[in-house]
């Protein structure tokens, strides 16, 4: 393969390999810079980005190996065949492998003092060394892609690695043999240290705790090793998937998750009979006073925004920060309205004006004595199926009864008809 075939890489940078600077300006590699090998694998195995290059690199540099001496060498090998059997087709490389034995596990090493073209010459067409007999197996087995890994297979849900690739929680998939090793029913690991459990250390740092009815820490202790790495991948993807689609300054949902979990909640409310409404609002007059008053005062009347409204709607509910000032609240109930009488859009509007008048009402200490003592909300309801019955369909049909309340003097929640008339 050569250093024109034009074929896009992902390059997940794990360490300190010196990298950066040689391969950023390539348009034809896309670079992630993670901590530790855990986190490599969480990003292979989950990318945030669905349109990421199907082909990837991991790249190993300086201080990220985990462990010592041959615990560190028989850590490194698993997480590299870790790698393999969430992606055969990832080519694994080092700048500074730590010993002969990982040196032959990789597909090549790489010199960071060395050219640039050197370097991307060498990414896109690496050395196949020696494997381990996993590895082998894995690249030489036809690539498929994860959604294409049978998961009823006994063999991917006896092996967490292959359950990981297959969209299967790996930690559950240890539990269960450690459960039948120990002959015990309930097994478990809970978040942190807790007491009466196992604490589950990776990296030097406690990443769960193992817990059994019946049984002392002292009798848990010997299967934890097992459980560390996957407990580790386990917790970085769910970070992952948290800073994917959760907006950083408000703690909102983002447009990516409002997107996807409004079709999801559609498709479900269809096949149930149910109802869905959004409600899509901003704050009235909201860049005005972003630029009198200044930008953390704004950043400060958008998370507060985001607190109030989580203090009246429902567990089952969302809260999505989709612009600037621009937010949408998706109101779901999956198993139906407690009350079978009760009237669904009626419901939510009631919730809509406690939020609006909480907004009014509240105080933001963070602003200045010259700052407005009250703000006000402008929104727009719409519910499937009387208002559309796609997600495009519903969030217009909500943005023009927000626009139709801002020309009523704003401060306004507008219900349409269609819902008003529903039973």
């Amino acid at each position: 393969m050569s250093a024109q075939d034009g074929q896009a890489r992902r390059v997940i940078l794990v360490g300190r390999t010196g990298l950066d600077a040689k391969l950023r300006l390539d348009p034809d590699m896309e670079l992630l810079r993670v901590r530790n090998p855990m986190e490599a694998i969480a990003e292979l195995a989950d990318p945030i980005d669905d349109q990421s290059p199907a082909q990837s690199v991991v790249v190993f540099g300086e201080g990220s190996t985990p462990g010592i001496g041959e615990r560190m060498d028989e850590s490194m090998k698993a997480v590299i065949d870790g790698l393999r059997l969430v992606d055969p087709a990832v080519s694994v490389m080092a700048t500074s492998p730590a010993s002969d034995s990982i040196a032959q596990s990789v597909d090549g090493i790489l010199d960071a003092g060395r050219s640039a073209e050197e370097i991307r010459e060498q990414i896109r067409a690496p050395k196949q060394a020696a494997r381990s007999a996993i590895g082998e197996n894995a690249m030489n087995a036809p690539h498929q892609t994860r959604a294409a890994v049978d998961c009823t297979n006994d063999e991917v849900l006896e092996d967490p690695a292959r359950a990981l690739a297959a969209g299967h929680d790996p930690v559950l998939v240890v539990l269960s043999g450690i459960a039948k090793q120990i002959g015990v029913e309930t097994l478990r690991v809970e978040r942190g240290l807790v007491e009466h459990g196992a604490a589950i250390v990776w990296g030097g740092a406690v990443v769960g705790t193992l817990v059994a009815e019946g049984l002392r820490p002292e009798q848990l202790a010997p299967h934890t090793a097992m459980l560390a790495p996957w407990v580790a991948i386990r917790e970085q993807m769910r970070r992952l998937r948290l800073a994917a689609y959760s907006d950083p300054l408000t703690g909102a949902w983002n447009r990516r998750y409002f997107d996807q979990f409004l079709a999801a909640a559609l498709q479900i409310a269809q096949d149930n009979r149910h109802s869905v409404t959004v409600l899509v609002f901003d704050i009235d007059d909201f860049k005005n006073f972003n630029d009198r008053f200044g930008h953390a005062a704004g950043d400060d009347i958008l998370k507060e925004t985001v607190r109030l409204l989580r203090s009246v709607i429902r567990p089952t509910d969302r809260v999505c920060r989709i612009g600037g000032d621009e937010f949408a609240v998706i109101f779901n109930e999956p198993e139906g309205p407690r009350d079978p009488a009760s009237r669904h859009p009626k419901t939510i509007y009631q919730i809509a004006e406690r939020f609006q008048k909480q907004v009014r009402e509240a105080t933001f200490p963070k602003l200045t004595a010259e700052a407005p003592t009250t703000l006000r909300v402008s929104g727009g309801l719409a519910t499937y199926p009387w208002d559309g019955l796609t997600p495009c369909e519903l969030v217009a049909k909500a943005d023009e009864r927000a626009m139709e309340g801002k020309r009523q003097g704003k401060n306004v929640i507008m219900l349409g008809p269609g819902a008003d008339g529903a039973e």
